[in-house]
């Protein structure tokens, strides 16, 4: 499933003469963590700012008007959007919007609590996903084993951020860390564009062209689709819990997130040092195996809860947060690789992507109201059909190339 994916983009390589600054090692793209720590905060409540929105009822405007500005987004990029078009604008435009974002968080105490709601939710909605559709444009520099390594590591570097921002004492001082996240997320890139605007100017590197077409719309999804239907899920997830997290009603724990990425990134290392092939090899069998693996392990989530040994532990929450890591790290990817390989262009892909997550969000968010705890049987009955459809779609493929063989 994965092979026609992982060859392709293994054959665009470094594109367009990447440099030493863009090689597949580049710490540069670990920045992308501000990014995605900030859009976690934003959509889980168990946080200062969303706390305080919770008691003045007001968090589900909040979620709400985030959603909006996502879509918003993504209908600018629909109707207006081309892959040629200068990127320091669009980098500097989602800066700002976010920090406007946060500015309408911090007037929590002078403005009114709904018009702050509203109006933080919009703009951080709308210049977090402009940030983070650069940040999709500069991982097409990057193989595809740079590109898992790089995202591995900055989804490792965000749960770091967002384990640090639960400590934040103040909603102010809440708000004052997400500025700096949204700040850190932005700055990367527009220095890097100034930087090879300069390069360009003084002849010493070709102007960029984006990468020809390697694939269809539909033959890439058709190879990606168990990735990006596995962070789909996450997204629903992410709505369902909102409200009982918003209302004080669910337990977590701090300790999950950052153990469970760092025990993923490091098999993701494993992987990518020893991977030799382009096609199939080790790449292709941890796609295969991870993704059904991840679905084993939430579904066994209920089951660990159950053990009289493990309550009380951390032990369950670690167990069942791998899956949502291994959905998060490889959805991404193939994500951006999807956007790279198609003929319609990245920043329609990767609109129309976004705009699905967020649907997946109101979607959780609807079921939990229609369906109260009941939101929790429907999401392990999607987990079974996704655990199912993914083994018959390897057994298919499986057939497929014994009969070609």
């Amino acid at each position: 499933m994965i092979t026609l994916i992982i060859g392709s983009f293994e054959r665009e390589g470094d594109i367009n003469s990447t440099t030493a600054y863009e090689r597949e090692w580049s710490p540069a793209g670990i920045a992308l963590s501000f990014v995605l720590a900030a859009f976690g905060l934003c959509l889980r409540a168990d946080n200062q700012l969303l706390a305080v929105y919770g008691l003045e009822g007001v968090a589900g405007l909040f979620a709400c008007s985030f959603l909006i500005g996502v879509v918003l987004l993504c209908m600018v990029i629909l109707v207006s959007s081309h892959d040629e078009e200068r990127r320091r604008w669009s980098i500097g435009v989602g800066l700002c919007a976010s920090i406007v974002g946060v500015v309408f968080a911090l007037l929590i105490n002078i403005a009114p609590i709904a018009v702050c709601a509203a109006g933080s939710g919009v703009f951080l909605g709308f210049g977090l996903t402009c940030l983070l559709r650069q940040w999709g444009r500069y991982y097409r520099l990057f193989t595809y084993r740079g590109a898992l390594l790089n995202t591995s590591l900055s989804f490792l570097a965000a749960s770091c951020w967002w384990f640090a921002m639960e400590f934040a004492g103040t909603p102010f001082l809440f708000c004052l860390g997400l500025l700096v996240l949204a700040v850190c997320g932005g700055l990367p890139l527009l220095a890097r564009e100034i930087v090879v605007a300069d390069e360009v100017r003084a002849g010493l590197r070709d102007e960029y062209a984006p990468p020809k077409p390697i694939s269809t719309m539909s033959q890439a999804m058709r190879n990606g689709w168990a990735a990006v239907l596995g962070l789909m899920f996450n997204f629903f997830m992410v709505g369902a819990t909102f409200w009982p997290y918003a209302g004080g009603l669910a337990v977590t724990s701090l300790s999950p997130k950052p153990l469970a990425y760092v025990l993923v990134v490091a098999v993701i290392w494993w992987v990518v040092s020893r991977a030799r092939g382009v096609v199939g090899g080790i790449m292709k069998s941890f796609y295969h195996i991870a993704l059904p693996v991840s679905a084993v392990v939430l579904l066994a989530r209920p089951l660990l809860d159950s053990i009289d040994v493990l309550q009380g532990t951390v032990v369950p929450y670690v167990f069942s947060y791998l899956g949502v890591t291994v959905f998060n790290i490889l959805g991404l990817v193939v994500l951006f690789w999807t956007a790279k390989s198609s003929e319609v262009g990245f920043s329609r892909v990767f609109a129309m992507f976004c705009a699905s997550c967020a649907a997946s969000v109101a979607a959780g968010m609807v079921a939990f109201q229609l369906l109260g705890d009941g939101a929790g049987v429907v999401s392990l009955a999607m987990l079974g059909i996704y655990l199912v459809l993914v083994l018959l779609d390897q057994i298919r493929g499986h057939v497929s190339r014994s009969v070609a063989g």
